[in-house]
């Protein structure tokens, strides 16, 4: 009774597997193979489901093995983050470190400094020489002399550069801007800052001659004018300044400056005028002169 019942199963499967799959042989023999091997339980296997139930399974898979990733990556951007917020907040300012911690501290401190640019510490360096930490104080001697060295160096070949090369706009340039680091770094006596300022303000005619675009060269000039007290000279390069870039408002405050110096209020206020006509857009630091002047102080 059991073999008949077994092989009509076996019959009307074949033939309701022949009608599905009549197109592929080799599909429908398997599908057989299998239901006859496992009665009726065969029926349930992944192989008879319906293709839109496989899709869902493997977007299902592939939904779950994203979201894993994108775990896996919050986690490891969240990690990031707070290492790198540690590190910031375990930053302490270098001058702060020098002042109140302990003389360990100042010491890794300094060396830190060390191995970076120098030239951007000067001002730092320069208080470090009169810490109490013999230690802290000797590396800051150290890094000065080096960069006074480097500066020095840097200032001979470039001055034979400029005497061998005044046409060169790169090499004037360069020379001038290192002459002004050089007199901004506190190495130099009252007696050598002057020659050195007279020295730097030859180069600046020079490169104003070159590059009449540069209003940097410009800007120094009148200032450096007005440190030797060059009233006269200073007048001349301000009004230059504006009469080479008329659109510049750090041209006019040059010249404003230079006539604030000089006591010349009548000058001053026809500057101011002529400020006050030109279509440019002010920054709020040249608004804030002209209103300050404009009410008559």
């Amino acid at each position: 009774m059991l073999g008949i019942l077994f092989g009509l199963y076996v019959v009307l499967s074949a033939v309701l597997l022949g009608l599905r799959y009549r197109k592929s042989p080799k599909d429908w023999l398997l599908r057989v193979i299998l239901v006859t091997a496992f009665p009726i339980v065969g029926w349930l296997f992944p192989l008879f489901w319906p293709k839109d139930l496989h899709r869902d399974a493997d977007e299902e898979f592939s939904d779950y093995v994203t979201r894993q990733q994108e775990e896996h990556q919050v986690r490891r951007i969240g990690v990031y983050s707070r290492m790198e917020t540690e590190k910031e907040l375990s930053v302490i300012p270098i001058e702060d470190a020098l002042l109140i911690s302990e003389h360990q501290t100042r010491r890794r401190v300094m060396i830190d400094v060390l191995k970076q640019d120098t030239n951007h510490y000067l001002e730092i360096l320069q208080r470090a020489v009169s810490n109490e930490d013999t230690e802290t104080s000797h590396y800051a001697v150290s890094a000065i002399m080096e960069v006074k060295r480097k500066m020095l160096l840097a200032l001979q070949d470039l001055s034979v550069q400029y005497e061998n090369n005044k046409q060169d706009e790169y090499v004037v340039r360069t020379y001038a801007e290192v002459l002004k680091g050089f007199m901004s770094s506190g190495f130099l006596d009252g007696r050598t800052l002057l020659k050195h300022r007279y020295t730097y303000l030859a180069v600046l005619e020079s490169l104003t001659e070159l590059a009449e675009n540069s209003e940097w060269a410009y800007h120094e000039k009148v200032h450096v004018e007005l440190e030797l007290g060059m009233f006269a000279e200073a007048e001349t390069t301000g009004l230059l300044y504006i009469e080479k870039h008329p659109f510049s408002e750090d041209a006019y405050l040059c010249l404003l400056k230079v006539y604030y110096s000089t006591k010349s209020a009548v000058k001053l206020y026809e500057t101011l005028d002529r400020l006050k006509r030109t279509p440019m857009r002010l920054s709020n630091h040249a608004l804030t002169l002209v209103r300050f002047w404009s009410e008559g102080a």
